[in-house]
C-alpha cells in the first residue's frame, strides 16, 4: 500500500463541530500482528473461510501481474500468489461474483483497451477465464448491480484521450457481459459505488486527485443510466461511507494543502452527508492533532450502534512523525469523543482499512508503514461491546441465520439474529413477515458485511418470513422460510417431501444441534434418517417426525434428512449449519 500524501487545493467553508463533553463509553482495544506488505483496498473472502483476503499488485514482487494473499488462520496470511497478466500491468481491480456460483471473482484493468476476468474456484485460487476487448482504454473499474436484475455488472472509464464517458457493461450471470449505456463524465477519476440519495438505486462517484481534488456524483436510475448531481468540492481525497447510518452514502476526507516547500496538514476531518434531494450537507470534525494526509475509515468499533472514525494523525501540521492510528468514538448527537491512540510509529503510516480478520462480528483494521522494508499491521478488534450476535457465514457471499428456528412458542417476542456477507460493500439487513417490512439495520454494516438483531411480536399461526441482505448497489440476497408460532410440533408438508424445522439452512449453532424434521410420503412410511457430513446419525421407523439432539465440532456441517416409504421411494432435503 502506498501512502497518500499528495497535494490538494483548498476551497469552501467550514462548519465546526466541536467534540462534546460526553465521557468515553469505553476504551477500544485491538490485538496487533505484523506481516509482510499485502494490504489493499481490494479485500473480500475468496477462500470461504470467514476471513477477508487481499488482492493487490506490486512492481517488485509480481511484475506485470497481481497478487492474492489468502487467510490461513486468525490474523495470518499465506504467501501471496502471483497472477501474471497476458498483457499490460494492473491498474485497477473489481471484485464480484460474475458467474453466479456464489464465489467472488476478480476483474483487472491493465491500462489497455481490454480487461481480464479471473474466476474463483471457490478455494481462493483463480483461473483466467476471459479477455474482454473494449473500444477505449480501461482505467478505473468497479462492480455493482446497476440494473436491479440480481447479476453483478461492470462500470469503467478511460484515462485521458477523447473518451470522457462512464461505460456500463451488464453482467449476464455466466461470466459474460452485454454492452450497456454510456454516460458523460465531467471528472475522469477513480470510481466508487454508493447510494447517495437513499433511493435504493446504485450511484457512482468519480474522483480525480493529484494536486487538487475534484469529485462528481452520478445518480443511477436503476436501469444503468446516470445523471449528474451537485458537485462536491474539498481539499481532501473523499471516500464513501455511511457515516451517520441513515442509509444514504456520505463522503469523508482529511484535507491538507500541497506545497513543494512542505505541505500543510489540518486538524480537521470533513464529512459531506448525503441527502435525499441529491445535495450534501457539510460538517467539519476538529481533531487534537493534524492529520497525516491519510484517508479516514468508518465503522462501529465499540459496538454501541454508532459509527466511529479511524484516522492517522501526525505530531505536527507538516506531516512530521510520529504517526498515530487514532479512533474517534461517535456520540448519539453526531459529535465525536477525543481520539484514543491505538498505535504509534516513527515511520509514515498509510490509510487504515476496515476489514474482517477473524470470524466474529467486530470490524477490524489493517494498515501499512510506508518505509522500507514495508510492514503491514493487522488490528483484530477485542473491544467488549454490544456487537451483532450473529457472525456472517464462512463464505464470501451468503446469509447466516442464527435465529429463530422455524417453530417457536407463543407468548413471547420472536428473536431474529442475522449476519450476511455481500459481494458489494454491506449496507443493511431487512426482515419481512407476511409481506410487511418489520425493520432494517443500517448502523452496523462494515466492509462486505451487514447484520441485524431484532425481536418482533408475531401472533400464533404460520407466517412467511423473508430476510434480505443488501449491498450499497442494493443487490439482494434472500433467505425465506415458514415460521410457525404457538406450536410444539414440526408440521409435515402437504405433498410428499420433507419439512426441516431445525436447523435452518445457514444457521449458526452452538456445540450441539436440534435435528428436527417431518415428512410426507405416498403409501406408508418405512423410516426417517438424519445424516451429518455423510455419516448417518439417527433413524426412526414408522413416525413421520424425527427429533433428536446431536453433538457437533467446529466447522460447517451438511445435514441430510431422508424419508423412505415401504416401496423404497426416498425423499431428501439438505441444509447447512455452522459451529464457530
Amino acid at each position: 500500500m502506498s501512502s497518500f500524501r499528495v497535494s490538494h487545493c483548498c476551497f469552501g467553508f467550514f462548519l465546526l463541530v466541536f467534540v462534546g463533553s460526553t465521557a468515553f463509553s469505553q476504551t477500544v482495544t485491538f490485538n496487533r500482528t505484523t506481516q509482510a506488505t499485502i494490504t489493499s483496498s481490494n479485500h473480500i473472502d475468496l477462500n470461504n473461510d470467514g476471513r477477508e483476503d487481499f488482492v493487490y499488485f506490486s512492481d517488485t514482487t509480481c511484475t506485470n501481474g497481481f497478487l492474492v494473499a489468502l487467510s490461513n488462520g486468525e490474523d495470518s496470511y499465506a504467501p501471496s500468489t502471483c497472477y501474471t497478466l497476458p498483457n499490460g500491468s494492473p491498474v485497477f481491480i473489481a471484485l464480484g461474483d460474475f458467474n453466479s456460483d456464489g464465489n467472488p471473482d476478480v476483474i483487472v484493468s491493465a491500462g489497455t483497451a481490454n480487461f481480464y476476468e479471473y474466476l474463483n474456484r471457490g478455494n481462493g485460487t483463480l483461473h483466467l477465464q476471459a479477455n474482454f476487448i473494449t473500444k477505449t482504454t480501461v482505467f478505473s473499474i468497479v462492480a455493482a448491480d446497476v440494473n436491479h436484475d440480481g447479476r453483478i455488472d461492470l462500470l469503467f472509464n478511460s484515462a485521458g484521450g477523447s473518451d470522457h464517458n462512464l461505460h456500463v457493461w451488464f453482467g449476464n450471470g455466466d461470466g459474460g457481459f452485454t454492452i450497456g449505456p454510456d454516460t458523460p463524465l465531467s471528472v475522469q477519476g477513480v470510481l466508487s459505488i454508493g447510494d447517495f440519495d437513499g433511493d435504493g438505486k446504485a450511484d457512482v462517484m468519480s474522483e480525480f486527485n493529484i494536486y487538487s481534488s475534484s469529485t462528481e456524483i452520478l445518480y443511477g436510475d436503476g436501469a444503468g443510466h446516470f445523471a449528474g448531481g451537485s458537485p462536491v468540492g474539498d481539499d481532501a481525497l473523499l471516500v464513501p461511507y455511511d457515516v451517520n447510518g441513515d442509509g444514504k452514502m456520505d463522503l469523508v476526507g482529511a484535507p491538507f494543502d500541497f506545497s513543494i516547500n512542505g505541505s500543510t496538514y489540518h486538524n480537521t476531518i470533513d464529512v459531506f452527508y448525503g441527502t435525499s434531494n441529491r445535495t450534501f450537507t457539510r460538517k467539519t470534525i476538529t481533531l487534537g492533532q493534524c492529520t497525516a494526509g491519510s484517508i479516514p475509515a468508518v465503522a462501529d468499533f465499540d459496538g454501541d450502534g454508532i459509527n466511529d472514525i479511524a484516522i492517522i494523525e501526525a505530531s505536527d501540521c507538516h506531516g512530521g512523525g510520529p504517526d498515530t492510528l487514532n479512533i474517534l468514538l461517535g456520540n448519539a448527537d453526531g459529535t465525536y469523543q477525543p481520539e484514543q491512540a491505538i498505535y504509534s510509529s516513527d515511520a509514515q503510516i498509510a490509510s487504515p482499512l476496515v476489514v474482517r480478520l477473524n470470524r466474529d462480528s467486530k470490524p477490524d483494521l489493517a494498515l501499512a508503514e510506508t518505509v522500507t522494508p514495508y510492514s503491514d499491521f493487522f488490528f483484530t478488534n477485542t473491544t467488549p461491546g454490544k456487537f451483532p450476535k450473529c457472525a456472517p457465514p464462512d463464505r464470501g457471499i451468503g446469509v447466516a441465520l442464527c435465529g429463530p428456528t422455524s417453530t417457536v412458542a407463543s407468548g413471547s417476542a420472536v428473536q431474529f439474529s442475522v449476519g450476511a456477507a455481500n459481494q458489494t460493500p454491506g449496507r443493511k439487513v431487512e426482515v419481512w413477515i407476511d409481506g410487511k417490512k418489520m425493520s432494517e439495520n443500517l448502523k452496523q454494516a462494515f466492509s462486505h458485511y451487514s447484520f441485524l438483531d431484532a425481536s418482533y411480536t408475531v401472533g400464533p399461526g404460520t407466517h412467511k418470513v423473508g430476510i434480505y441482505s443488501a449491498g450499497w448497489d442494493n443487490i439482494l440476497q434472500l433467505v425465506s422460510f415458514p415460521l410457525t408460532v404457538g406450536s410444539s410440533s414440526c408440521a409435515p408438508p402437504a405433498s410428499p417431501g420433507l419439512n426441516v424445522c431445525s436447523p435452518l439452512n445457514n444457521a449458526t449453532l452452538g456445540t450441539s444441534a436440534l435435528a428436527w424434521a417431518s415428512g410426507t410420503v405416498t403409501g406408508k412410511i418405512l423410516r426417517m434418517e438424519v445424516w451429518v457430513d455423510g455419516v448417518k446419525k439417527y433413524s426412526t421407523f414408522g413416525p413421520n417426525t424425527l427429533k433428536t439432539t446431536l453433538p457437533l465440532d467446529s466447522g460447517t456441517h451438511q445435514f441430510g434428512y431422508y424419508i423412505v416409504n415401504t416401496a423404497g421411494t426416498k425423499w431428501e432435503k439438505i441444509v447447512y449449519a455452522t459451529v464457530p
